[in-house]
């Protein structure tokens, strides 16, 4: 399969598609990372949390979140995390590599960047759209899937934009 994929994007590099290959990867890196995303947080909320019992929280005096919500960001965070790292991996060899040899700093400013940019899209922006749509009634998995719509645009703007923007320092 590698084999294929590898010959595949030569032919597209080599093909009146070689502007948009940056596009093409980026977009094969997001769709890998929202898959790995998305099962990891259906697993975590339907297996590894499925019994758990968790708290009402309020973080915030005057937002209190439910016991339901509390276990919609954790699974969140968890899934954040493993799927933000990934995603930093596999864009940072696959999508805006360069020949230029990176310092560790100028790796983790990259991200460091990366973070925010996921951190704003998932752990704020699709929380609060699932938790808005469960709450009138739309099946988490259905909820989950819907934010995609929002996030996965936005995210891209912001890392093709700010994280993985290229300058002559390389960061």
């Amino acid at each position: 399969m590698k084999n294929f994929i590898n010959r595949l994007m030569e032919r597209l590099e080599n093909s009146p598609l070689a502007p948009f290959m940056q596009f093409i990867r980026f977009g094969l890196v997001g769709f890998t990372s929202t898959l790995v995303s998305y099962g990891i947080e259906m697993l975590m909320y339907y297996v590894v949390f499925r019994d758990t019992v968790f708290s009402a929280l309020e973080p915030v005096p005057g937002l209190r979140l439910s016991a339901d919500q509390v276990r919609v960001m954790a699974v969140n965070i968890v899934a954040f995390v493993i799927s933000v790292t990934y995603s930093y991996m596999m864009n940072s060899r696959f999508t805006f590599r360069s020949e230029e040899k990176r310092t560790f700093a100028q790796h983790l400013r990259s991200y460091l960047k990366t973070v925010a940019s996921y951190a704003f899209t998932g752990l704020l922006l699709a929380p609060a759209i699932k938790m808005g749509l469960s709450g009138m009634g739309v099946p988490y998995y259905a909820a989950s899937l819907l934010s995609l719509l929002v996030t996965i645009p936005l995210n891209y703007v912001l890392n093709k934009f700010w994280a993985f923007r290229q300058t002559g320092s390389g960061a």
